[in-house]
C-alpha cells in the first residue's frame, strides 16, 4: 500500500486542459501568470466536465498543444517550477449536501482512472443509481498516500459513504481481489457499524445482493478474482451484482456507479482536507532502484520520473503507459502524468515483441480465453479488412480490451490492435455510438493478421 513521493520537483509541468472524456475546459490563466499549488487553471464549459488546477507553484510559460499519453496533442498549460510549497486556501466541507458533493467532485476535478469525470458516473442524466461500488481489485488504482493499511480501509469506508450519498445510493461495496492479502487483512480488522468487518468472498453464483441481507447492512466488503482489461465496466457489473447491462448500455442503465480507489480517495481529500485532485499514485515497473508505488504530481513529465529513480538502462527499449498488455506506447517522455496515468513501464529492447505475423492457424485459443466468449480470431479479421458492419454483428463493442487474444495468438496476430482499429472506425462512422474523445488511428491501419 505505501507509495513514496517523487522527490525531485521537475522544472516545468505540462498540465493538459482535458483530462476527461468530454470537452476541454477553458484555461483561467495566460503566459507569464503566476501561479500555486490547488489553484485552479482550468474551468469546465459544462456539468459533466471536470476542473483542472496547478500541481505546482510557478510561472505559465505558454497554452499549447503539447503530447498527451494516449498518442494525440491536448491543449495543455506548460509552468515553470519554482520551490515552494504555496497553496490555495483549502477548506474542509462539514456535512456537505448531495449537491455539495457532486459541485465539490466536479470542482476538485476528480476523474475516474478510464477517464469519466466521477460526478457524470454518480447522477447521469435521466438515470437512477442504486448502487455505488469501488473497484479496488488493481494495485494500479491505488489513489493516495496511507500511513497505515487500517487507514488505507477506514478511508475507503468512509468514501464509500460519500459516493452513496452524492449519488443518492441506498447501498455500496468494496471489491478487492481475493489474493490480495494486505488489503483483506486491513478490511477485516476494521469495526463498522459496531462489529467486526468481514471481507466476503464473491464465489459462483452468489453476488453482493447475498452479503447485504447475511450481514444485515448496506455496504459489504467483497473479494473476486482480478478482471483485466480496459472496458471492463459492464463485465464487472454482472460479476459483482449479477445484473445484466444490455449491449450499447453502462452500469448506470441498471443502476451501478463503479468509482475507482483514486477518485474515493479524492473525494475523501477534497471533502475532510478541501484538496482539490492535483497529485495522483502511478506505478513504475521495468527500472532498476524503482519504488513500485509513487505519488507524483499531475503534469509531471515521464522523463522526469524516470531520471529521479536513476535514468535509462544503457539502451532505450519501449516506453508504455498504463500497462504492457493494453497500454499505449510513447514516442516522447515529454508526456505528462495525467489523472488517468496508472503506470509507466519500461522495456528493454530484447525485451520488446519483434514477432513476425503470419496468417492464422485457426486454433481458437483466443476463443477459449475470451472472458466474454467473443470470436476474437473473426472480428480481428473482419477489422482488418474494414467490414465494420460485420464486426458489429459479432458483438465487438462487448470486448473489454483485457488483451488475453493477442497474449495466446501462436500467429502473433495483433488482435487488440485491429479490435481497437474498427471501435475508432464504428465511433467515427455510426451516429448511435459515443462520440469519442479523440483519435490517432486512420483508416487503413496496416497493423497486420488475416
Amino acid at each position: 500500500m505505501e507509495s513514496k513521493r517523487l522527490s525531485k520537483l521537475p522544472e516545468k509541468v505540462i498540465i493538459p486542459l482535458k483530462q476527461h472524456k468530454g470537452i476541454p475546459c477553458v484555461p483561467m490563466v495566460k503566459k507569464g501568470d503566476s501561479v500555486v499549488i490547488g489553484q485552479k487553471i482550468g474551468d469546465c464549459k459544462d456539468s459533466h466536465d471536470s476542473s483542472v488546477h496547478s500541481s505546482v507553484c510557478g510561472e505559465v510559460l505558454s497554452i499549447e498543444m503539447a503530447p498527451h499519453p494516449e498518442g494525440n496533442k491536448v491543449l495543455s498549460v506548460i509552468i515553470k517550477t519554482t520551490e515552494s510549497d504555496q497553496t490555495v486556501g483549502f477548506s474542509p466541507k462539514k456535512n456537505p449536501s448531495q449537491k455539495d458533493l457532486i459541485e465539490l467532485i466536479k470542482n476538485s476535478g476528480i476523474v475516474e482512472h478510464y477517464g469519466v469525470p466521477t460526478q457524470s458516473v454518480l447522477k447521469p442524466h435521466g438515470k437512477n443509481i442504486t448502487t455505488v461500488l469501488i473497484n479496488a481489485t488493481s494495485s494500479e488504482w491505488i489513489g493516495g498516500k496511507f500511513s497505515t493499511p487500517e487507514e488505507y480501509g477506514t478511508q475507503m469506508l468512509e468514501a464509500l459513504k460519500l459516493l452513496m450519498k452524492a449519488a443518492g445510493a441506498s447501498k455500496g461495496a468494496i471489491v478487492l481481489r481475493s489474493d490480495d492479502t494486505e488489503s483483506i487483512a486491513a478490511f477485516s480488522g476494521i469495526r463498522f457499524e459496531g462489529k467486526q468487518l468481514e471481507v466476503a468472498p464473491l464465489i459462483g453464483s452468489r453476488k453482493i445482493g447475498y452479503y447485504f441481507k447475511d450481514q444485515e447492512s448496506n455496504i459489504v466488503v467483497v473479494s473476486q478474482k482480478r478482471i483485466y482489461g480496459k472496458r471492463i465496466l459492464n463485465f464487472f457489473t454482472y460479476n459483482v451484482t449479477g445484473r445484466k447491462v444490455p449491449a450499447g448500455c453502462t452500469p448506470a442503465d441498471v443502476g451501478v456507479a463503479i468509482c475507482g480507489v483514486k477518485s474515493a480517495k479524492a473525494l475523501y481529500d477534497a471533502v475532510y482536507e478541501g484538496k482539490p485532485y492535483y497529485e495522483t499514485v502511478i506505478l513504475l515497473d521495468g527500472l532498476p532502484n524503482c519504488p513500485s508505488l509513487v505519488m507524483v504530481r499531475i503534469g509531471t513529465p515521464f522523463k522526469d520520473v524516470i531520471e529521479a529513480y536513476g535514468g535509462y538502462p544503457s539502451e532505450s527499449g519501449k516506453l508504455i503507459a498504463n500497462g504492457m498488455r493494453t497500454g499505449v506506447a510513447q514516442y516522447t517522455d515529454e508526456v505528462p502524468v495525467t489523472k488517468t496515468t496508472t503506470r509507466i513501464s519500461f522495456q528493454k529492447p530484447e525485451d520488446v515483441s519483434k514477432d513476425e505475423v503470419i496468417a492464422c492457424i485457426h486454433c481458437a485459443a483466443c476463443v477459449d480465453v475470451c472472458p466474454v466468449e467473443l470470436l476474437p480470431n473473426k472480428i480481428a479479421a473482419l477489422a482488418d479488412q474494414g467490414r465494420f458492419d460485420e464486426c458489429r454483428q459479432v458483438h465487438i463493442e462487448n470486448c473489454i480490451e483485457c488483451g488475453k487474444c493477442a497474449v495466446v495468438c501462436p500467429s502473433k496476430i495483433h488482435i487488440l490492435q485491429l479490435i481497437r482499429y474498427a471501435k475508432d472506425a464504428i465511433e467515427l462512422a455510426y451516429e448511435d455510438t459515443p462520440a469519442k474523445e479523440s483519435s490517432n488511428i486512420k483508416l487503413g491501419c496496416a497493423c497486420g493478421g488475416e
